[in-house]
């Protein structure tokens, strides 16, 4: 078996959800285990390590929820949880959610939905393993910071988003905020200016060595993906290939926020087409951070913050009207000394 193999427990009394299931993963890379109930879940569980759970909710002996609970409450890495169900209701998916799945679906299912959340929800796991021991590493060599980051991704009307949210934003000393708005030069360094007129904090057009300071808004250049150096705390801009068919792109930047902050990193993902943010933002989520997608029913373009969503990857759908508002409520606690910005923000 090669070690990239996902290992894939499904547990499900359905016979023939099952053999339904064994087929929609038919070439791919996974080892199945199966078994009817949690009870026989949790004890195979005992003895071998899984990547992924696909869950059915009514089983004799522990149902789906009761068995997600119990996962929950051990010790030592869980496997993605997701809730396979015919339960349709939204009452049913929050309490699934609230047990501790990681996502939730319907019978029947889309296979090809049904692949992307799992190989994604698999994906972003394994990246959380690795970016808790980048992380444990700066926090023993005293180099966290004490504020959070917050990462923005925009695109195709990205600016006018960009110009309400930081407009309905009150000033945060407490947060460092980078901008990815997919755009030229010319047009970023205008945007600067213009979005320097509407917050209520300073804006600066990134720039290679610009030290962080909380309270500011960085906007990556033109050309160049910006990230954060998870060691000097300063910005970098490098001379990557385009990410997302993009440069620069959003995924690159939250890929070293969440390296350099672990659990005090936020993305928000705005209106635009693509995809860029969304892994850059499962990044982010498997750090312990917070994701947010802009509502897309409000969004200009929902291809961006549709994505994260449909994939199961934000923790909030905000839509703009409130989006400032919002993220106040959550940034401003640490800035007030309710809690510290390493804490977990509550949702």
């Amino acid at each position: 078996m090669s070690e990239k193999s996902i290992r894939i427990l499904v547990v499900e009394d359905d016979a023939f959800t099952r053999i339904m299931i064994k087929r929609t993963l038919k070439g791919q890379n996974v080892v199945l285990t199966e078994c009817s109930n949690g009870e026989e879940a949790l004890a195979l569980m005992d003895g071998e390590r899984f990547d992924a759970a696909i869950v059915d909710w009514m089983m004799p002996k522990m149902d789906g929820i009761e068995f997600i609970r119990r996962v929950r409450a051990r010790r030592g890495e869980p496997p993605y949880i997701i809730m396979l169900t015919a339960i349709s209701s939204d009452e049913g998916k929050r309490t699934a959610m609230e047990s501790g799945a990681d996502a939730y679906m319907t019978k029947p299912y889309d296979n090809d939905q049904f692949l992307e959340v799992l190989n994604n929800g698999v994906h972003v796991s394994r990246l959380g393993r690795q970016t808790e021991q980048i992380v444990s590493r700066s926090t023993a060599g005293g180099l966290r910071k004490r504020y959070t980051a917050v990462g923005i991704a925009s695109s195709t009307g990205g600016p006018q988003t960009l110009l309400q949210f930081f407009t309905d934003l009150p000033r945060i000393d407490s947060a460092a905020f980078f901008i990815v708005q997919h755009g030229p030069a010319w047009m970023l360094a205008s945007f600067a200016e213009r979005l320097g007129s509407v917050a209520s904090m300073d804006v600066r057009l990134g720039a290679e060595g610009m030290p962080i300071t909380p309270g500011t808004i960085y906007l990556a250049p033109g050309d160049r993906h910006m990230i954060v150096d998870p060691v000097s705390f300063e910005l970098r801009l490098i001379d990557d290939p385009p990410e997302n068919y993009c440069k620069p792109a959003a995924d690159p930047l939250f890929r070293s926020i969440a390296a350099a902050f672990g659990r005090a990193s936020v993305s928000i993902v705005l209106s635009g087409m693509g995809r860029d943010g969304t892994i850059g933002s499962g990044y982010i989520r498997a750090a312990g951070g917070i994701v947010v997608a802009q509502d897309p029913e409000t969004a200009i373009l929902p291809s961006m913050p549709k994505s994260v969503a449909e994939l199961m990857i934000a923790t909030r759908i905000i839509p703009l009207p409130m989006l400032g508002k919002e993220m106040a409520k959550i940034l401003l606690p640490v800035a007030a000394g309710i809690r510290s910005a390493a804490e977990p923000v509550p949702l």
